[in-house]
């Protein structure tokens, strides 16, 4: 690609030493350090995802402050009435889909409400986003995209204003307050507002559909889950290792680096392929079946090391929610197509369904 070579990393614990070692830079970062475009316009630049150390380790510090695993907690009920509420809305059909009428709406509610972005702004967002995910090569679509950029931006601008001046209990408002003590510039604090509402719903939303779709393609497990509406987030993992939404993490090479018998260099792109070691037989006995009682919790969806996840126990208790409310609701509800017909969005990167139709007896 672009005259250089490029990697395929496939293995379980190869996929792991390219995510952790500071030989390889996610792209955003290594655009910045040798002057070229940063992909999907900008969307990881000047952000934690996107950054190495000693800029990450400062990018972060704010995040874990106001972004942890109490704060998750406190939203639980939060999360239930909001998944409670779009139910309703199916209840009485008797059939939708669930990647419109679920999977889409609950993650982009949530990471609006918690960052204190109105709800009149939600439908410009997830817009937004899809341009700045969708680019691809075509000229129209790069456009598009970077259009997208600008007007996220500015709108993430006007809204650390807002906050800075009237501060809500929100996480823009802490962030605002944390940025000023680990001394983030203006730059910065935009970004990562615009990186956490993207990040914090548009993978979730996968994983939510996927998990859905994985459970009901499979007549045993739905079975369990409808005589006992319960999972917990040793099962979330197994879905998330199993089904997750990212296909490929990217890297690039820094300095001479040798790993499973390859000799990169710099500058050569290295594609880590998160569904192949996630179901690496070196790893996973049967792998690529679904065993919600296996012990997932080290499967690489959230990355590894100093770049994993800092909203990985939100998606969790998302997922958990919308799996265990929906059959604890509904609980005959069945795919209303053969599971391998339902329709799934074209991107390399990102494993994701574009429909989910199902059925069920309807409620009141």
């Amino acid at each position: 690609m672009n005259g250089m070579p490029v990697w395929l990393v496939s293995r379980y614990d190869e996929v792991r030493e390219c995510l952790s070692n500071p030989a390889l830079s996610p792209p955003a970062a290594f655009a910045a350090e040798h002057g070229q475009v940063s992909p999907l316009s900008g969307l990881f630049e000047d952000t934690v995802i996107g950054s190495n150390p000693p800029t990450h380790t400062r990018l972060r510090q704010p995040l874990t402050k106001v972004f942890n695993m109490r704060r998750v907690d406190q939203l639980r009920p939060r999360i239930q009435e909001i998944t409670d509420s779009l139910l309703d809305e199916i209840a009485a059909d008797g059939s939708a889909d669930l990647v419109q009428m679920l999977a889409v709406p609950l993650p982009l509610l949530v990471i609006c409400e918690l960052l204190g972005i109105p709800t009149t702004a939600q439908d410009q967002i997830h817009h937004q986003a899809q341009a700045m995910l969708a680019s691809g090569f075509d000229p129209d679509a790069i456009a598009a995209s970077q259009a997208a950029a600008a007007e996220l931006s500015a709108y993430m601008a006007d809204l650390t204003e807002q906050k800075r001046r009237v501060p809500g209990n929100d996480l823009i408002s802490d962030l605002v307050v944390a940025s000023e003590e680990e001394r983030l510039s203006q730059r910065e604090l935009v970004a990562a507002c615009r990186a956490l509402v993207i990040a914090g719903y548009e993978l979730t939303s996968g994983f939510i559909g996927n998990a859905i779709h994985s459970l009901l393609s499979r007549p045993e497990v739905a079975a369990e889950l409808r005589e006992r509406p319960e999972i917990d987030l040793r099962g979330v993992d197994e879905l998330l290792r199993h089904d997750g939404p990212g296909q490929f993490n990217v890297r690039f090479v820094n300095v001479d680096f040798a790993i499973g018998g390859a000799d990169m260099r710099p500058g050569d792109q290295v594609l880590l392929d998160l569904e192949a070691a996630n179901t690496d037989p070196s790893r996973y006995v049967d792998g690529t079946e679904l065993d919600l009682t296996r012990d997932s919790a080290m499967h690489v969806q959230f990355g590894y090391g100093i770049h994993f996840c800092v909203g990985a126990p939100l998606a969790r208790v998302e997922g958990q929610i919308a799996i265990e409310t929906l059959f604890r609701r509904f609980p005959d509800i069945e795919l209303a197509k053969p599971a391998d017909e339902v329709g799934r969005n074209l991107n390399p990167f990102q494993r994701s369904l574009s429909e989910l139709p199902v059925r069920f007896s309807p409620r009141a």
